[in-house]
């Protein structure tokens, strides 16, 4: 079973329109998804094929219709209710010249909502994977929930920036999935090439993190391995339509790959395929989009200079 965690999802209200400030503005179109960094991952296994289930949280009429979204998409799901008056957070995006978003805040976690979740997740197994995404307001609760899945053995994937990192690679997640542009943020570089992308990544593994993906947009993407084996992929072409949840559903492919190969190099040419097919596609790509693309996909391994 392929867990994930999202401790504030969100319900995601998309237009299509040119916003203009000071006036009323009506859209083109418009869509309501389920979101959240984990949700995102745990519909993209769905669609792929692969047994997931989405846990965190969920408060008030907001976080009710987020179950229900998940439930119409047949996304199995254990999202905790949070009392006390609190309500999920929505996100408004504007897709259009220039593209804005507008993200909620969210409720406030307290100890006790923390420690349900912890207990919730005593059922992980060894066999088990619990991906452990998004942007937290409590570094602390994502280093807890690292350590406790981590001493049941189980598998765990890191997707998150900044301070949150860094607190959490002493936990040696099993793979972290940062893009190039965050890859420089963590040690204050801009404009990075493959190979200086590469040496950061090592840095990294040298922090804890055990095997590290980096997205690199247009240019495809890189995997570095715990055993230093360096793997480059090509990236698809196609015209990019959405960029939210392309990281997610790549980390889906990914884990899929990976979860019925037990090959790196073609877990990598799954994942930039479902990670294509989503930046294509107006939300989440499809299991039949993601295999048309993965021909495109080019994996090959890069020597390493010792």
């Amino acid at each position: 079973m392929i867990y994930t965690i999202t401790t504030n999802p969100s319900i995601d209200y998309t237009m299509e329109t040119d916003l203009i400030p000071g006036k009323v503005n009506r859209p083109r179109s418009e869509v309501i998804y389920p979101g959240g960094k984990g949700i995102n991952v745990s519909i993209a296994l769905r669609q792929l094929g692969e047994e997931t289930k989405a846990l965190g949280f969920a408060a008030g009429r907001i976080g009710q219709t987020i179950r229900d979204m998940l439930d119409d998409l047949q996304c199995p799901h254990n999202l905790l209710e949070l009392g006390g008056g609190r309500q999920s957070r929505i996100n408004v995006k504007f897709k259009g010249h220039p593209e804005t978003a507008v993200n909620g805040f969210g409720p406030l976690l307290e100890e006790e909502d923390m420690g349900r979740l912890l207990e919730l997740l005593r059922g992980v197994k060894v066999e088990d994977t619990v991906v452990l995404s998004g942007w937290t307001k409590s570094i602390p609760f994502y280093v807890s929930i690292l350590r406790q899945v981590s001493a049941a053995g189980c598998t765990t994937v890191l997707d998150c920036t900044g301070e949150a990192l860094w607190e959490c690679l002493p936990c040696r997640p099993f793979l972290i999935k940062p893009n190039l542009a965050e890859l420089g943020a963590l040690f204050g570089v801009e404009d990075l090439e493959l190979m200086e992308g590469v040496e950061l990544a090592r840095q990294l593994q040298r922090e804890g993190a055990r095997n590290v993906l980096v997205t690199m947009g247009g240019s495809g993407a890189f995997l570095l391995t715990e055993d230093q084996r360096l793997y480059s992929a090509t990236a698809c072409i196609g015209q990019v339509r959405n960029t939210v949840g392309a990281g997610d559903s790549l980390i889906a492919g990914f884990l899929t790959g990976l979860k019925r190969t037990n090959d790196f190099c073609e877990a990598l040419r799954l994942g930039v395929a479902a990670g294509s097919a989503t930046a294509f596609s107006d939300w989440l790509g499809t299991k039949e989009q993601t295999m048309e693309l993965l021909d495109q996909v080019q994996v090959e391994q890069v020597p390493l200079e010792e």
